[in-house]
């Protein structure tokens, strides 16, 4: 019960953030996500207010906010529509740019540590490095990769279904810019 709570809330936080700063632009949000795959990610960008908006009323120290509102943020959905239990890796997951490039996306576990500095010692806005979902779960939580404001990539990802793995490619993403 708390688990649920805490994605409505964090659900709620992020779509009005979102929300508010498109509706002020007068535009809508971009959203990019998987298609057909039973396993799928959905990728909404923040921009760096945004980001710093949220972690600064969550009480997280001026350093930390910092860090985070300099990368690329996503509030992230995912959700298992398989009949199984499927599991996945964050750490496995890549952003490759137009070059060619592989980037790591900076996960739960590497913000831990980084904050560490600043006292931080546990989050619950970053999406969990590793789970597994069964069948009709769905998670959300924020993504994040070191890449420029504006940049743009394809997010490959993988998952484990029935001990085989699989992946997918998110097409066209954009961080937000700045």
């Amino acid at each position: 019960m708390q688990t649920r709570l805490l994605r409505l809330i964090l659900a709620a936080l992020v779509g009005l953030g979102v929300a508010a700063t498109a509706a002020a632009a007068g535009g809508s949000t971009p959203a990019w996500s998987s298609q057909g795959q039973p396993f799928s990610v959905q990728l909404t960008p923040l921009d760096g207010e945004q980001a710093q908006a949220f972690f600064e009323s969550m009480g997280y120290p001026a350093g930390a906010v910092h860090e985070i509102a300099a990368v690329c943020v996503f509030g992230t959905t995912i959700r298992n529509s398989a009949r199984q239990s499927v599991s996945y890796d964050v750490s496995r997951w890549r952003a490759v740019t137009a070059d060619g490039k592989l980037h790591r996306l900076i996960t739960k576990t590497d913000w831990l540590a980084r904050w560490k500095t600043f006292g931080l010692g546990s989050d619950w806005s970053i999406l969990p490095p590793q789970q597994i979902l069964h069948p009709g779960d769905w998670a959300q939580g924020f993504t994040t990769v070191d890449l420029p404001a504006g940049s743009r990539f394809n997010l490959t990802y993988q998952w484990k279904q029935d001990d085989h793995e699989h992946d997918a490619t998110v097409y066209g993403v954009h961080c937000a810019p700045r």
